[in-house]
């Protein structure tokens, strides 16, 4: 194994340890004095059900943060789940998360299906800024599956899209007290970027019986 096969190996048992932040309350409002902002995005998926996220830190610090949907395991199936987003081919979740102040980036993504995990084999920093009182729209994170070999190694296309209207619409239905006038969007109007991170690098675990006392 290459120097680079063992990064991208290390990079995802990290990756896949970090925490899922969670949205605020439906009832939240933006203040000014709490030095707080929010981070305002969403992460939709075409292909099998699997964990997909979106991982962001603030810049220069190596605490881990993922914006997350779907499940590595499985426990039901996707047409049972509540998704806000779900037309044919296509599902996913808009999120609202309150950050502290301060500038941060997506630097990575991952998915999980099973003993497999997926990563980006190329380094990528998409930074956005977090300012109290505020909240930052940072765009839709689209995953494509677009191969697999011998059904566990699977390669992904992660794009970055703008669909400000659709998710700013969804979130100011889940958050009525949200003061819409108060988002700046990280993205511009006609900004799409494709194979974020490049391709992708794929671990296989397998999990190793353990032998039972008699």
């Amino acid at each position: 194994m290459n120097g680079f096969k063992v990064f991208a190996v290390l990079t995802l048992l990290l990756l896949s340890a970090c925490t899922a932040v969670s949205n605020v309350p439906t009832d939240y409002q933006l203040s000014s004095s709490s030095g707080n902002g929010l981070l305002l995005a969403s992460v939709t998926y075409k292909g099998r059900y699997s964990e997909h996220s979106m991982m962001f830190r603030e810049v220069g610090s190596s605490k881990w943060n993922k914006l997350k949907i779907g499940a590595q395991h499985a426990l039901l199936l996707p047409s049972m789940l509540d998704w806000d987003i779900e037309s044919p081919g296509l599902r996913g979740n808009v999120f609202a998360v309150e950050l502290p102040a301060g500038e941060y980036e997506f630097a990575s993504w991952y998915v999980g299906s099973g003993v497999a995990s997926t990563g980006p084999v190329n380094p990528f920093s998409i930074r956005f800024d977090i300012s109290p009182g505020d909240a930052t729209y940072a765009g839709n994170f689209h995953f494509i599956k677009e191969s697999s070999v011998a059904v566990l190694f699977a390669t992904f296309n992660v794009g970055l899209e703008n669909e400000f209207d659709r998710d700013i619409a969804l979130i100011k239905q889940k958050y009525g007290s949200l003061d819409i006038a108060q988002v700046y969007s990280n993205v511009a109007e006609a900004e799409s970027l494709s194979r974020i991170g490049g391709g992708g690098a794929t671990q296989v675990t397998i999990p190793m019986p353990v032998p039972m006392g008699y």
